[in-house]
């Protein structure tokens, strides 16, 4: 049964200005204008989209409030409030970041902006202390999950083009299982890249139609807490009827 869910958001669209981008005039005269470094600025395509064209992969780039909403969905629900909730990210240029349940991250985008560009500089918060509220790490998505299977028994990829479950199925999959890892794409479109098949157990839709990541993670953390709840109701010879699934 499962008692601790690891979730994984990969490919975030997580990253300070790209420095590749100054060789672009309209780039040199952006930063010239606000008198900042890139390391300075987190790329955001609502501000920098005129700025972006250039730049590879640039549909799955500059969204570090996907990253944000959903953390703050993550670490306001049920089960990370009964520390049963380990949170890891892994960027669109292979830095991962782990996260100490203990955390409590700023509402304001801005702050949380802020947060993690001081973390791409410092590679923990506070800087000087045996046990970060945030730590980053150098790694491949492959050999992450490679190392990641040696502790979990069952790898999940949410995926508008898995196979289409009930709450109730994927729930009861969860649940069932001792150490499940969730893998979840953070970025705006498209399908997770530099993720093996042959890594991942299962690959499952929760909706027949895509839908923000922060969504999903709600739904599928509410979810899993509601058949706890069920489960361990009828293990005592108790029954909800006002429970549906369908």
């Amino acid at each position: 049964m499962a008692k601790f869910l690891t979730i994984l958001f990969v490919e975030a669209s997580l990253e300070p200005f790209p420095e590749d981008l100054l060789k672009d005039i309209k780039v040199r005269q952006y930063f010239s204008k606000i008198k900042k470094s890139p390391e300075d600025i987190m790329l955001d395509a609502s501000q920098h989209g005129h700025l972006m064209e250039s730049l590879p992969n640039k549909d799955k780039r500059g969204r570090p409030d996907i990253v944000h909403f959903t953390l703050l969905s993550c670490f306001g629900s049920i089960l990370a409030r009964e520390n049963r909730l380990n949170i890891m990210i892994h960027t669109v240029n292979d830095k991962i970041i782990s996260l100490n349940p203990d955390i409590r991250l700023p509402k304001n985008v801005d702050r949380f902006n802020g947060l993690i560009l001081q973390l791409f500089k410092d590679n923990q918060i506070p800087p000087t202390t045996s046990e970060p509220l945030m730590a980053l790490a150098e790694s491949s998505l492959p050999e992450l999950i490679q190392k990641l299977r040696l502790e979990h028994d069952l790898v999940i990829e949410f995926s508008v083009k898995g196979e289409q479950l009930s709450s109730s199925n994927y729930s009861k999959l969860i649940y069932e299982a001792t150490n499940p890892l969730l893998i979840f794409g953070a970025f705006p479109h498209g399908e997770i890249e530099s993720l093996p098949h042959d890594l991942v157990d299962k690959k499952i839709a929760i909706y027949e139609e895509g839908l923000d990541l922060f969504a999903v993670v709600s739904q599928i953390l509410a979810s899993q807490q509601l058949f706890e709840e069920n489960f361990l109701s009828k293990s005592n010879g108790k029954t909800d009827k006002n429970l549906a699934w369908e």
